[in-house]
């Protein structure tokens, strides 16, 4: 599961900043500058968020269940873990401590994309 979030956390990233950049840059609602990096790169940090949180509770939930003897586990696997969990909770379940991982999701995709254009700025002149 933890190779699944990866890959959801990233394809989202990606997709999402250079979508947002380009829409940003598209409507001249900002320039191509920091302010812009910023902006595009928050946003990727919330899709991502958006993306992964549900992984992230589904994992937790089935590495947190408690096996008793002889007894059938509570989830019989991921998937059946999500279903339990809408049809219990309902769908919003799925984004308990979404406010964490927003928090934690946003600053880094900043510090990773605007690092990233520094670093395309810096190797487009030679």
């Amino acid at each position: 599961m933890t190779v699944n979030r990866a890959m959801l956390v990233t394809a989202s990233q990606l997709a999402s900043y250079d979508q947002i950049k380009e829409t940003i840059l598209e409507k001249e609602l900002m320039r191509d500058g920091l302010g812009t990096h910023i902006t595009a790169s928050f946003a990727a940090g919330f899709v991502a968020a958006v993306a992964s949180n549900p992984v992230d509770v589904i994992k937790t939930r089935v590495m947190n269940m408690k096996v008793e003897p002889g007894a059938a586990p509570p989830y019989k696997g991921a998937l059946d873990c999500a279903i339990q969990t809408v049809r219990s909770e309902g769908p919003m379940a799925l984004y308990k401590g979404f406010i964490p991982t927003i928090s934690r999701q946003g600053p880094f995709t900043v510090v990773l994309f605007v690092t990233l254009e520094q670093v395309r700025k810096l190797l487009k002149d030679f």
